[in-house]
């Protein structure tokens, strides 16, 4: 009975150890490292979704502002930057983090305060959605600070809950759209 318990702490020690490592980003590109085909990039670098760097220059993303305009003030129109969710999860998907890798290359190129902006479809009650929405956003800030390392004054969390779709919950597509973390510049 002794053996196989040790057996059993041996092996589920083990799988806690992989996976534990598997989310991990050593070279802080964006990639997890168990997707990471380029596990040494160099810091600040554009890289593909593979994390290999990619030749060229940074990838330009300009943010709306909490004051109604837009950043940097050289923009003339906002990027399409959103992270979107899986229904009723507030865990960010490994699909997701390219868009975050943009992200982290734009707080490294601008020192600005960003408001994390969490959304939900319409399906569910009022309070459950405004909780899955700040849910959300915090698991985004989360990524930002522990991940990336980043300042955690540099970002506030709003749970907006199903308010202001951006495309019909009528149709799966658009719950789907509307399941988001949205970034804003905030200037004060």
């Amino acid at each position: 009975m002794k053996k196989l318990s040790f057996s059993f702490l041996c092996v589920f020690g083990a799988m806690c150890s992989f996976a534990a490592t598997a989310w991990s980003d050593s070279d802080n590109d964006g990639v997890p490292d168990m997707k990471d085909a380029c596990p040494n990039t160099r810091a600040g670098a554009l890289v593909d979704a593979r994390g290999c760097e990619k030749p060229g220059e940074f990838d330009s993303i300009c943010l709306s502002t909490l004051q109604s305009g837009v950043y940097p003030s050289t923009c003339k129109e906002v990027s399409e930057l959103v992270l979107n969710f899986e229904f009723a999860k507030a865990e960010v998907q490994f699909s997701q983090w390219r868009t975050l890798a943009k992200l982290k290359q734009f707080l490294q190129h601008h020192d600005v305060n960003l408001c994390l902006l969490g959304y939900t479809d319409s399906i569910g009650s009022e309070r459950a959605n405004d909780k899955l929405s700040t849910l959300r956003a915090d698991a985004v800030k989360r990524i930002l600070v522990e991940d990336y390392g980043f300042n955690p004054s540099r970002f506030t969390v709003k749970g907006m809950g199903s308010q202001l779709p951006v495309a019909s919950n009528a149709q799966p597509q658009g719950r789907a759209s509307n399941r988001r973390v949205e970034f804003v510049v905030d200037l004060n």
